[in-house]
């Protein structure tokens, strides 16, 4: 039920933002008691009859976690606290289904203390300055805030490219050609969910329920990696891989002469350099409307 709940308001975030109209959300809170998990830690344990009774929520995200703080009167309270993941994200993109009356969010990725040390440096060079650290860390808190927003599982794919290494625009664009998004999808030969793994390889990569989304990008994700460094990070022939097989590709020494493989490298390329497409012109956003971008620091990319 979470699952489907959740791919659901993925999606239809992704796509279009705009509020459900009010019966429709309450035939949701109350049929499928999807309040009690988003807003049921987060609309405090009583839920949404306690919002309905003069409390007001404030979902905050800032740069490594998404808060509720339940508002009453001149009291403030922070009721949940959550890793700026998929969970998280999750959140976040519930609370925008609901009305502003009994919910608002606030985007903060940047304060006194934005600059914590987490995994992401981890890639930078060990003798990056602390300015090259800050940059890079700029750079990464934009990226996820760009597939937080504007790709279904966006916080997810996200959060398994950084922990895998692998892009997580191409991330997107596998998933998006494999399955459209959708975490029920299966193929006629068993590939099954998000990235369209076969049980096999599923298993192989750790994954036991392959229509649960993170067990499946995880997997997924992780799979893309090993092939990365099988052909030594080649692009097309780790995308050719993934659709045609290690063996295939190692066998032709190159993309296999497949017309299926041949037509699927195509796609995921033209997603690929379309997600990017799309990633720059939100960092070119964001630097030029001064939104997130750190003070008294020359933005650069960090590659």
């Amino acid at each position: 039920m979470m699952n489907r709940l959740i791919d659901s308001l993925s999606r239809r975030n992704a796509k279009i933002r705009r509020k459900t109209h009010g019966s429709r959300l309450f035939r949701l809170l109350g049929g499928r008691g999807a309040a009690t998990l988003a807003v049921g830690a987060v609309l405090s344990i009583g839920g949404i009859t306690d919002a309905l009774e003069g409390t007001h929520f404030l979902v905050r995200k800032d740069l490594d976690h998404v808060q509720v703080v339940r508002q009453k009167g001149t009291r403030d309270n922070v009721v949940a606290t959550l890793d700026n993941g998929f969970a998280g994200n999750s959140v976040f993109k519930l609370s925008r289904v609901l009305p502003g009356s009994l919910v608002s969010q606030r985007v903060s990725l940047f304060d006194e203390a934005w600059l914590p040390e987490d995994a992401a440096n981890a890639e930078l060079d060990a003798n990056a300055t602390p300015l090259q650290k800050e940059l890079h860390r700029f750079n990464v808190a934009i990226r996820r805030q760009f597939f937080a927003d504007a790709v279904p599982f966006g916080g997810l794919i996200h959060e398994k490219a950084e922990k895998y290494k692998v892009d997580p625009a191409l991330v997107a664009a596998v998933v998006e050609t494999e399955s459209r998004f959708r975490t029920n999808a299966r193929s006629q030969v068993g590939a099954k969910g998000l990235m369209q793994l076969m049980p096999r390889t599923g298993r192989w990569m750790g994954a036991r329920n392959l229509y649960d989304p993170e067990q499946n990008v995880d997997a997924g994700v992780k799979y893309l990696s090993y092939l990365s460094d099988r052909f030594d990070g080649n692009l097309k022939k780790t995308i050719a891989a993934y659709n045609g097989g290690e063996g295939n590709v190692k066998r032709y020494n190159g993309v296999p002469p497949f017309r299926e493989t041949q037509q699927y490298v195509k796609k995921v390329m033209h997603k690929y350099e379309k997600r990017k497409g799309e990633m720059k012109r939100f960092e070119a956003e964001q630097r030029g409307g001064g939104v997130i971008a750190p003070p008294d620091a020359e933005v650069v990319a960090v590659r």
